[in-house]
């Protein structure tokens, strides 16, 4: 792994604080020789979102996530995903729980198995850390087939993808740590070719990819808004707002817009009501360097429940207009921790 320049590092944190752009990154590590699992890590996750085209003209979006967590000599495996029609609204969500933690989960629910749309992930685990990234959940794998190429599976989706944009070092370094940067390792790449088959039909379209590993973010009181972004000019975003959700307080508002990243204001602009209660800001202006931007959901109820003691995140496509036009993806967690609507 490279060593983070000391000097950039604090230039890059001056920059942000006056509100100023820093071209360029400072990788803080190779992402080719970093997609595999990272063993002892709290968690790890390999997340994709985008839009598909199938050969009848549907319209689909689609979202997955694979984590894996490390504790107190135990690892397990989750894993997230939906296929969303984009004309009727309607989708089809899972929540996959490691077959191996099966009883330490009945211990802290009481309940013998999980109810959907939440199931098991059958068989052990295969994966082991310094390994190809190589990550099979059941019926479901993501693995790497190439340089910068995969194949992705799940959930009625089987992509293989080509990555025709390079990554993203998110924060210019990809070291997001909130109390030390390199508690937490974070890159994307933006653009991902897809070419395969949605529900048995040719399907094509473009993804996203990200990948976090550490210990930061990943507390009980952590929440973000998180949004990313492909816009129509080419360039791509990635922005989060990470917040106490105990205090309200902010901990970090920072976008990357390809190599040049800004402080970032995010201001809510419309709420929905989830049926559980949770009031989640659906809508945002957000305003980073130059950019100017109106976020809005495609369908504000895109509430999906998820294991543990985060009860639900909201995750759904948007469409972006303002100072760049584009669409992307949305995800904000920690909302049910956050005051419920009492009216």
């Amino acid at each position: 792994m490279r060593k983070k320049n000391p000097i950039r590092s604090l230039a890059l944190s001056l920059l942000l604080a006056a509100g100023c752009a820093a071209p360029g990154y400072d990788w803080g590590f190779d992402p080719d020789a970093e997609e595999g699992v990272h063993g002892g890590v709290p968690v790890e996750w390999w997340y994709h979102w985008g839009f598909l085209t199938d050969e009848t003209g549907g319209e689909w979006a689609w979202f997955s996530s694979f984590f894996r967590a490390h504790g107190q000599g135990l690892a397990a495996r989750y894993l997230l995903h939906d296929l969303l029609d984009m004309k009727s609204g309607k989708s089809d969500y899972r929540s996959l729980l490691g077959s191996e933690v099966l009883t330490a989960w009945q211990l802290s629910s009481g309940k013998k198995s999980p109810e959907p749309p939440h199931g098991l992930i059958p068989g052990g685990m295969r994966e082991k850390a310094g390994g190809p990234l190589d990550l099979k959940y059941g019926d479901a794998a993501l693995i790497r087939t190439g340089h910068r190429t995969w194949r992705l599976e799940a959930g009625g989706v089987d992509l293989q993808l080509r990555a025709t944009a390079p990554p993203m070092a998110v924060e210019g370094t990809g070291l997001t740590g909130l109390d030390k940067p390199d508690d937490m390792h974070y890159y994307t790449f933006p653009r991902l070719e897809a070419v395969g088959t949605v529900r048995g039909r040719k399907a094509k379209g473009l993804l996203w990819y990200d990948h976090q590993w550490g210990g930061s973010w990943v507390q009980q009181t952590v929440g973000w808004s998180w949004w990313g972004v492909q816009f129509d000019d080419g360039s791509n975003l990635n922005a989060v707002v990470i917040r106490d959700t105990k205090t309200g307080k902010v901990l970090k508002a920072t976008a990357t817009h390809d190599e040049r990243v800004y402080a970032l204001t995010a201001r809510p602009t419309a709420h929905w009501t989830s049926p559980l209660g949770v009031r989640y800001p659906t809508a945002w202006e957000l305003s980073a360097g130059p950019l100017r931007l109106r976020v809005e959901p495609y369908f504000p109820d895109r509430e999906h429940p998820v294991l543990f003691g985060l009860e639900a995140i909201w995750e759904g496509p948007v469409r972006v207009t303002g100072s760049h036009a584009g669409r992307g993806f949305q995800e904000l967690v920690g909302y049910p921790k956050d005051a419920r609507v009492t009216d």
